[in-house]
């Protein structure tokens, strides 16, 4: 089996933070520049919801856009100190840093909101697109980013690793060879290579000083997070990887359980409509709750998601089942009459999920705001 090397020329680090390029490619970059080598380090957000590890800084934290001013500038302190390494921020709109919330099992989780900017809220394909054009420009012999699960699970750091591959497939379909991939390994994971010696770690520690505002320094060591404390001399792992093939539909994955949840939803009204309470012209209360129940569903699912791909799809999946049965079935039955009560069903039902689709914004802030008295 031959040696695995890593001797790029020109290397292309996507990461997802300022300071991350210090915390998991320090000694990385600073081997390459020391080689000779070309490094262009592109940076998907600001870090705007960083939380700071300074007191005299805390004011910071909830102002989004000087937070993202500041880690900016401590981006550009740290890079000069690696020397001649190139940088750039993704986007022809910045994305946001999407923060994170700690899930009932201790790992780290998407938030339950996010506004639309947020890099984890962003559509994989339109932050590929980005990553592509750098790979375009720049040229690189190696890529490198996080691994499948993001490192230690930053919901960033996973749409960094999803759409730096997506990228490299792009890349490869369109050019025939795409740059080497790799990813950074984390502890008790299988690698190929450490990277890293005093020299490095001199530099590193330089970089990781300037990120003053996120990283606790001392004298042999530093931390992120309070009582683990990693030493600046420990090598940093890497390991080849391929692009999964299947990252062009992990997206669309993401959404499928939204097509059985519309084909429940059509059964259930269609089965609801036509029920009338007390006699045959009663008020008709089986197609109130059934309008009130796609009606719910939808929203809930466009509040949710902060996304209409779910909706999409449960909107499909919908029409479809309540298209079949208004059809007359093989056993003569007609699930949908053709009568007033099956017509506002299925015209109107079909006319809710399509205004919900249409609707430009909705923000469930805003009724909370308004509930409580705000303007």
């Amino acid at each position: 089996m031959p040696k695995v090397s890593f001797e790029p020329k020109r290397l292309l680090i996507v990461h997802a933070h300022p300071d991350d390029e210090s915390l998991y490619t320090g000694h990385i970059i600073a081997d390459r520049v020391a080689k000779g080598a070309e490094v262009f380090i592109l940076t998907l957000t600001r870090g705007e919801r960083g939380r700071v590890k300074l007191e005299e800084l805390k004011a910071l934290e909830g102002n989004l856009p000087a937070m993202g001013a500041f880690r900016a500038n401590e981006l550009r302190e740290a890079i000069s100190v690696f020397g001649p390494v190139k940088h750039g921020f993704a986007g022809t709109r910045a994305y946001l840093d999407s923060g994170m919330r700690i899930g009932a099992n201790g790992r780290p989780r998407r938030k339950k909101r996010l506004d639309e900017l947020s890099l984890a809220a962003v559509s994989t394909s339109v932050v590929a697109e980005d990553i592509a054009r750098a790979i375009q420009n720049f040229k690189p012999d190696a890529v490198l980013t996080y691994n499948r699960r993001g490192g230690f699970g930053h919901p960033d750091h996973k749409v960094a690793h999803e759409a730096t591959a997506m990228a490299l497939r792009h890349y490869s379909r369109k050019n025939g060879q795409a740059p080497q991939f790799w990813v950074i390994a984390e502890p008790r994971e299988r690698f190929d290579l450490e990277i890293g010696d005093a020299k490095t770690a001199e530099v590193k520690k330089r970089a990781l000083e300037a990120h003053a505002s996120q990283v606790a320094i001392s004298r042999e060591t530093y931390s992120v997070v309070p009582g683990k404390n990693v030493r600046y001399d420990r090598p940093e792992r890497i390991r080849r990887a391929a692009p999964n093939p299947l990252v062009h539909l992990r997206p669309a994955l993401t959404f499928f359980w939204a097509i059985p949840l519309g084909v429940l939803a059509g059964f259930a009204g269609t089965m609801l409509h036509q029920i009338r309470g007390g006699s045959a012209a009663g008020f008709p209360i089986g197609l109130w709750v059934a309008l009130v129940s796609i009606t719910s569903l939808a929203l809930a699912i466009r509040l949710l998601r902060r996304s209409r791909g779910a909706l999409y799809l449960m909107s499909a999946s919908f029409i479809a089942t309540v298209y079949l049965l208004a059809l007359e079935q093989p056993g003569g039955e007609l699930f949908i009459p053709n009568n007033d009560l099956g017509i506002i069903w299925s015209y109107g039902s079909i006319g809710i999920c399509a205004l919900i689709i249409l609707f430009p914004r909705v923000r469930p802030g805003t009724w909370r705001r308004s509930s409580r008295g705000h303007r």
